[in-house]
């Protein structure tokens, strides 16, 4: 009797089945981990997109409004002490500009308020000289400087400020600093 040797395959040994299983397990990964970091700098990306939408649209708000008027009349630090009489950079809580006489507006209101259940501000706007202002003007706000321009003169001499606005947004942070000069302060 000759017996052959032969070997009848009729499936994966244990070997090739860990070791498709090993390969396999390093390609999903592989892929999981690149789309795990898509989403990632995706969302990241959307929160860096609505700062800076925020930014913006916060600054040409004010701009608009800043510009026309003649100066300031109040302005009020964090800690809730009136600060029209000094020169030093403020972090800003309320701030009110006067418009030129016979303007249809007497002035505008600026005011940060405590937003619920976040560790940031919304900016509040209203117009007049006094008053707490109702509508909102934007959001994520940390903190808000300021300082008169020149730097020399005292806030209700100003010619103008030189604004910092500090957003944070879920771990997300952004800053954006301009000035603005009063184009209709007298003696210009």
């Amino acid at each position: 009797m000759n017996y052959s040797s032969r070997r009848i395959s009729n499936g994966f040994t244990l070997i090739e089945l860990i070791i498709t299983l090993a390969l396999a397990g390093i390609i999903i990964t592989i892929i999981y981990s690149f789309f795990f970091s898509s989403i990632t700098m995706f969302h990241r990306n959307d929160k860096d997109i609505e700062l800076q939408q925020q930014g913006q649209f916060i600054i040409g708000f004010l701009e608009e409004k800043i510009i026309e008027s003649c100066g300031i009349t109040y302005l009020q630090d964090m800690n809730g002490h009136v600060k029209n009489e000094t020169n030093e950079v403020i972090n800003l809580k309320k701030i009110i500009f006067k418009n030129i006489p016979g303007a249809s507006d007497k002035g505008f209101v600026f005011q940060l308020s405590k937003e619920p259940n976040f560790n940031t501000y919304s900016l509040k706007y209203g117009v007049g000289l006094s008053g707490t202002p109702t509508i909102e003007a934007g959001n994520y706000i940390e903190k808000i400087q300021v300082r008169p321009i020149p730097s020399d003169k005292i806030y209700i001499e100003a010619k103008g400020l030189d604004l910092k606005i500090f957003f944070y947004f879920d771990g997300q942070k952004k800053s954006f600093e301009t000035q603005f000069f009063f184009r209709n302060r007298p003696g210009r």
